[in-house]
């Protein structure tokens, strides 16, 4: 990338984990989208960066909140997200190089969906998901990380109907979302598909991402959740329509 298109991942890099910070989830789409609008680079090498870079997001994320996690939901989850991520991840390696509009106009259709759980407040349910349901949330979350390194609006849509406390559900989803970042990041390295650049550009944007949670995480109490949901909402519904429509 040349030194014009860094700037502009950094800053989609920078609002992305402000935006995730506020929402629980949107990074890896806001950057991916972002990247594919503005013709800064290919789908696959925006996804890798994101891995590392979502990953640093959730473990800065998570310090203070670790102990609230729910692991029985996380394992349950896993169960479904680890093997299907194996099938996103390939379903990228065909479409990238077979089928790379098609690519674009799927990745079109995914942020309106996001963009549209974004402005939802789904109510909770009456009792908790049973176990098969949780595997198979995992099993579309993980489809979507190993296409775009973006599988939590399926995952946060989910968790944020379940009838437990919120701190819960926002570390239980950290830590999913740190569990599909690890797996993609192994898998696209065994591929052979992390290079120099890649290593490079996730080097650099890391501390952007860490100053960028930790800010935001200071000052949250100042950032209008909702106002954020409909910028964000409006940013995603006109990206998704023109990757749709172009």
């Amino acid at each position: 990338m040349i030194e014009t298109n860094t700037l502009l991942f950094f800053a989609l890099v920078a609002f992305g984990a402000v935006v995730q910070t506020v929402t629980g989830f949107a990074l890896g789409l806001i950057i991916i989208a972002g990247v594919t609008v503005l013709g800064i680079a290919e789908i696959s090498f925006a996804a890798a960066v994101i891995s590392f870079v979502a990953l640093a997001n959730v473990l800065v994320a998570l310090r203070a909140s670790r102990h609230h996690i729910d692991l029985e939901y996380v394992k349950w989850v896993a169960i479904g997200l680890v093997p299907f991520m194996l099938v996103g991840v390939i379903f990228l390696e065909f479409l990238g190089t077979q089928y790379y509009n098609f690519l674009k106009v799927l990745l079109g259709v995914v942020i309106i969906c996001a963009g549209v759980m974004l402005m939802i407040t789904p109510a909770a349910y009456e009792k908790e998901s049973p176990k098969p349901i949780r595997t198979l949330c995992g099993m579309l979350g993980g489809v979507m990380a190993g296409l775009y390194s973006s599988g939590g609006p399926p995952l946060a849509y989910f968790m944020y109907r379940q009838p437990i406390e919120l701190n819960t559900i926002r570390a239980t989803l950290l830590a999913i979302f740190a569990i599909s970042t690890l797996w993609r990041t192994f898998v696209v390295a065994v591929a052979g598909h992390i290079d120099s650049q890649v290593l490079i550009t996730a080097a650099t944007s890391i501390p952007i991402v860490i100053v960028a949670t930790l800010v935001t995480g200071k000052f949250m109490y100042l950032i209008p959740d909702r106002l954020v949901r409909r910028l964000v909402f409006f940013l995603l519904m006109g990206t998704g329509v023109f990757l749709v429509v172009q």
